[in-house]
């Protein structure tokens, strides 16, 4: 299928709303989570490395951080689970049992299931937010030494595999070279 999708160029802003899958969410809100939550850590790193700190903030900051890490574990539980991934598997992931992690982190699955595109801004524009968490990985990487592909998230979402077969190498090729037109990256 890649010789039929060599030429097709895909802007992830322009991906139909519609074609997403709960996975595609999913993993959209993941990313946005995790970018959120290291922008955060740079901002305390920041915070310490140039001492703007009263006293108290060192824990006070490190505090909330941990009330992002929590929001970050409950925002890949609800991924792993939109993608099927067991509560056994989960629990063992985060060494307890597949009872516990459905009793910690199922309401909020519910929650996010039962939403609206009120509730969230992913639902209302996801293929923006994927280009923001592209835009993220690929060029605010202090965490990476290089990225293979210019689309890291929105080349591999179902949405996109709907353009390209689930064909990576076309995926990785429609969207080379484009950047999206709401946030111009």
């Amino acid at each position: 299928m890649s010789t039929e999708t060599g030429d097709i160029r895909v802007d992830p802003c322009e991906l139909p709303t519609g074609s997403f899958t709960a996975s595609d969410i999913a993993r959209i809100e993941l990313g946005s989570a995790a970018e959120s939550a290291a922008m955060s850590l740079g901002r305390y790193v920041q915070m310490l490395g140039e001492d703007l700190a009263v006293a108290g903030d060192y824990v006070r900051q490190a505090a909330h951080r941990r009330r992002e890490a929590e929001s970050l574990v409950s925002a890949a539980v609800i991924a792993e689970r939109a993608r099927g991934t067991s509560w056994g598997v989960i629990g063992e992931a985060l060494q307890m049992s597949a009872e516990e992690a459905e009793e910690k982190w199922g309401r909020d699955e519910a929650s996010w299931r039962n939403r609206s595109v009120v509730d969230s801004l992913v639902l209302k524009d996801p293929g923006k937010r994927a280009a923001k968490v592209d835009r993220y990985i690929t060029t605010d990487k202090p965490y990476q030494f290089g990225t293979a592909v210019r689309r890291p998230l929105s080349a591999s979402l179902d949405a996109a595999a709907l353009l390209t077969g689930r064909d990576v190498a076309a995926a990785d090729h429609a969207f080379a070279g484009t950047g999206c037109t709401v946030c111009a990256h």
